[in-house]
């Protein structure tokens, strides 16, 4: 449960990610100081530098700081927090296209079909058409990850991760 609320503080806001993650840092087992290291150098803190004789740590920013993927703005706009319909796109080109050394005319073919598809999805949204449905379990967990995250001021931080945590990786 620990681990699983790393991916949890994404639903913080970026600037009290690193405080956040300072805190629960300091509740890992020894086991795991390989992924939390890995994490605070990549996504929190960035890599150090050096040190300095007060003890302070000088170091470079993050590859992925906290500002790229905090969702907490998805979540408050009700946004999509994945890349899902992305990677489906992405799939269907590939069946579309059907392999990987193609010619231009037959690549002008194909987007002027994916065009026409994506369109006519267009249109259906104008017109209120329903979207495909989603399982009941997708909704359901939904739910309670918006419930915990709506409910965030009334909690403490280790509550709200550990209620996030358990909900986003059922």
């Amino acid at each position: 449960m620990l681990v699983r609320q790393i991916p949890a503080l994404a639903f913080l806001p970026a600037n009290d990610i690193p405080q956040a993650f300072d805190q629960i840092k300091i509740t890992f087992p020894a086991e795991a100081n390989e992924i939390v290291e890995w994490f605070e150098e990549n996504y929190v803190h960035g890599r150090p530098r050096r040190s300095l004789r007060a003890g302070v740590v000088v170091r470079s920013p993050p590859l992925f700081p906290p500002a790229f993927w905090s969702v907490v703005d998805n979540m408050e706009y009700t946004f999509p927090r994945t890349q899902n319909s992305v990677e489906a796109w992405h799939r269907r080109w590939d069946t579309l296209v059907g392999s990987a050394h193609i010619g231009i005319f037959k690549i002008i073919k194909k987007l002027q079909k994916e065009q026409n598809q994506v369109e006519l999805e267009i249109e259906a949204n104008v017109r209120g058409a329903p979207r495909p449905p989603q399982k009941r379990q997708v909704i359901e967990r939904e739910n309670r990850i918006q419930t915990v995250f709506n409910n965030r001021d009334n909690m403490s931080l280790e509550d709200f991760l550990r209620g996030i945590a358990h909900n986003i990786m059922l």
